[in-house]
């Protein structure tokens, strides 16, 4: 029988996931915005700073959301007056 009572402290290799994780989201977001697949882009980019959020990159989910936010403005202005 297992016991269970007993827990393991996993939160630094959590951390350390989802910090390597939104680094891997942004270099793929470069590679969809050099093909000009800004949507996929923004996607990817939008989960990159989720996971900077949870990570507790604050510096580096806040490049995302400028980069984010810089790629939208430029790529997907509205027409509308």
């Amino acid at each position: 029988m297992f016991n269970l009572s007993r827990k393991i402290d996993t939160s630094a290799q959590f951390l350390a996931f989802y910090l390597k994780k939104g680094h891997y989201l942004v270099e793929l977001s470069e590679n969809h915005f050099k093909n000009k697949e800004y949507k996929k882009c923004l996607e990817l980019l939008s989960q990159a700073h989720s996971l900077f959020e949870k990570g507790g990159a604050k510096d580096e989910a806040e490049k995302v959301k400028v980069k984010f936010n810089d790629i939208k403005k430029n790529f997907f202005t509205s027409t509308k007056t």
